[in-house]
């Protein structure tokens, strides 16, 4: 049995928990806040999956350092400032093999993003965006990847705070952790980054260069005392004669997550959450549906297959390769950084 070590007991740390109990390993959960890991085994676990494991062991953090064991993988599930802290101290104190840090890879204020680049590069370090490797996802793209005549991207990724609070139960609302703040990893660019980055992936294999094309960015702030976040954002760009678009909001509701990508003779669909449990590939020609392909799943599932992949990534070569590499996710939050850079940090 393969040993796991989550950083993180909220719902993130929950998820992978139960996704990677379901590939059959032993899981070790810490949280710097022990009340946390209390609330996890007699709350949020029970709730969303019935029953707590006890193959899920709770670590007290502070005695992590003492800790000989060899972890197949370790998962970084807390807050994105922490995030760079934490690898460091894996790094230095723990003995693993890989390492998934949870999306956005770090807040895009943070002073140590350069270093973390730098540190990241030849270690077997993936994060989470795992809609970039889901089935209905990997079919899409390869629907548009064959068309040469691709002339428009428009990307909708909105969802109310409700749905996001629904997750986070023990929160009275978004100001109450770093979700609503941006500067800290919160705000709909952010918190919604799983958009942003199917957006460059699709980008980069129709060969168009985010760095270079001619972009123009918006956002309105919501601010309450010394927080604030993006509730809209939205970028316009245009580079090889394809134009592309992309959304992100926390009012919409129901929640919207979309990509739509036109040619000269085809329009593309990809909507995720179409239905509960299930995604969708629309076809389109001369307005008229061709070709509609279903993809059924469960929330569990999305976190399972994502654990199952990476466990079958060993190189750096794979890595590279993968969706889930993390020059991707940077790639994400320089572009983020970028629609900010007049803020104060």
């Amino acid at each position: 049995m393969k040993d796991v070590l989550i950083f993180g007991s909220g719902s993130i740390g929950n998820h992978m928990s139960y996704a990677c109990r379901k590939n059959g390993m032993k899981v070790y959960i810490t949280d710097i806040d022990p009340k946390a890991l209390i609330r996890m085994k007699r709350k949020i676990y029970p709730k969303r999956y019935g029953l707590w494991d006890n193959q899920i062991e709770l670590i007290n953090y502070n005695n992590l350092k003492n800790f000989r064991k060899k972890f197949e993988l370790i998962i970084i599930g807390t807050p994105p400032e922490t995030h760079f802290n934490i690898y460091k101290f894996c790094k230095k104190k723990i003995n693993y093999k890989k390492i998934l840090i949870e999306k956005p890879i770090i807040n895009y204020s943070n002073e140590y993003l350069n270093n973390f680049k730098k540190m990241i590069k030849n270690d077997l370090v993936f994060c989470g965006y795992n809609h970039s490797i889901s089935p209905s996802f990997i079919f899409f793209l390869k629907q548009i990847l064959n068309d040469k005549n691709i002339k428009k991207i428009n990307i909708n990724w909105c969802e109310a705070w409700a749905g996001i609070l629904n997750a986070h139960f023990w929160l009275k609302n978004e100001f109450d952790s770093y979700l609503g703040d941006y500067k800290r990893g919160g705000g709909a660019l952010q918190e919604h980054s799983h958009g942003l980055h199917l957006l460059l992936i699709i980008l980069k294999k129709l060969n168009i260069n985010f760095r270079k094309a001619s972009m123009k960015t918006n956002y309105i702030l919501k601010k309450s005392k010394n927080k604030s976040y993006d509730q809209f954002s939205s970028i316009f760009g245009f580079d090889k004669k394809t134009y592309f678009s992309y959304n992100t909001d926390l009012f919409t509701y129901p929640a919207e997550k979309k990509i739509t990508v036109t040619s000269s003779s085809k329009k593309y669909e990809w909507q995720c959450n179409f239905k509960q449990n299930l995604d969708i590939v629309k076809i389109s020609t001369n307005n008229e549906t061709k070709k509609i392909k279903e993809f059924k799943k469960t929330r569990s599932s999305e976190f399972e297959n994502e654990i199952k992949y990476i466990l079958k990534l060993n190189n750096i070569s794979q890595k590279n390769k993968s969706n889930l590499n993390p020059k991707l996710a940077f790639n994400t939050i320089d572009l983020i950084k970028g629609i900010f850079k007049n803020e104060k940090k």
